[in-house]
């Protein structure tokens, strides 16, 4: 087993050692207003046998909604993606990143006329912007924003005249850092100092121009429900956060945890887990009713 196997062992339910696996796959649905009262309507983006889709992220460009995710094997995780069309239909899934190491997290925003990606890379400590030479499929590494720590779930955003670096060491200690632009060094945060929790569980949306941050829950297990918190106040030296909604592991049959969660005004997409034994892939069905 390879060491992010070792690592994603250690960070999972005690069932995963047991013989027991995760099994993440991804919901999508409609936004049409009140979204948080009917997650359990949703199309299922299902995985094959012997992979999961985990951490959705929706980026619409050039009016075509994509659906980035971290696609995993068991083994490594690449990013890879998927469209939507109008009604709905989803595209066969298509590769966009691949590194020697596991990826997850594929967190994009765009800046003007480019377009980032911010992967998670856990096990090079560090965490590294890379640019779209050729959108969606060809990305080039432009330099490492921060390193020194095994860093998790890293989003980019900017927001009163800063580019704000969220990130998260030590399962769900938040941590943030910001910098005037893409090429200054990345300044922390005295938050940092405070050890608070808040690991992130997607990208920064805005509801009637409000910043709205999904993150975890971990109280109660490692990406078992997410909180979602409005960014009241975030300057350099000060940050209030608002918990405006809960979202836990209801919203479909045998789930034990939801853990990432990305919105626009065209659709939302979010994730489940259940725990399988691997010979239940065989059986696992593309029927949402079987979830």
């Amino acid at each position: 087993m390879r060491l992010w196997g070792l690592f994603l062992v250690a960070c999972l339910p005690f069932s995963f050692a047991e013989g027991k696996r995760p099994k993440y796959f991804i919901a999508i649905k409609k936004n049409e207003g009140d979204v948080l009262n009917t997650l359990d309507t949703y199309t299922p983006f299902l995985p094959p046998k012997d992979k999961f889709y985990a951490d959705p992220f929706l980026f619409k460009y050039k009016g075509i909604n994509y659906i980035f995710f971290e696609d995993f094997d068991y083994e490594k995780g690449v990013i890879s993606y998927v469209t939507l069309d109008q009604d709905g239909t989803i595209s066969k899934p298509q590769l966009a990143l691949e590194l020697p190491t596991h990826l997850s997290f594929p967190s994009l925003f765009q800046d003007n006329d480019e377009i980032y990606m911010i992967p998670e890379t856990y096990l090079y400590k560090s965490v590294s912007l890379y640019k779209a030479v050729d959108f969606p499929n060809k990305w080039e590494h432009q330099r490492v924003l921060i390193q020194g720590a095994y860093f998790s779930d890293p989003i980019l955003f900017k927001h009163s005249g800063y580019y704000w670096l969220y990130t998260a060491v030590r399962g769900d200690r938040l941590r943030i850092y910001y910098a005037k632009d893409l090429e200054a060094r990345f300044l922390p945060h005295p938050i940092n100092r405070r050890n608070i929790r808040g690991r992130n569980a997607g990208a920064i949306f805005y509801v009637n121009d409000r910043p709205i941050r999904p993150t975890m829950d971990c109280s109660k297990g490692y990406g078992r429900s997410m909180i979602l918190k409005e960014i009241v106040l975030l300057t350099t030296g000060n940050l209030v956060e608002k918990e405006i909604a809960y979202i836990e592991p209801t919203w479909a049959p045998r789930l034990e945890g939801t853990h990432t969660y990305s919105q626009n005004e065209d659709y939302v997409v979010y994730d489940g887990q259940r725990m399988i034994h691997p010979h239940e892939d065989e059986s696992y069905s593309s029927d949402e009713n079987e979830l």
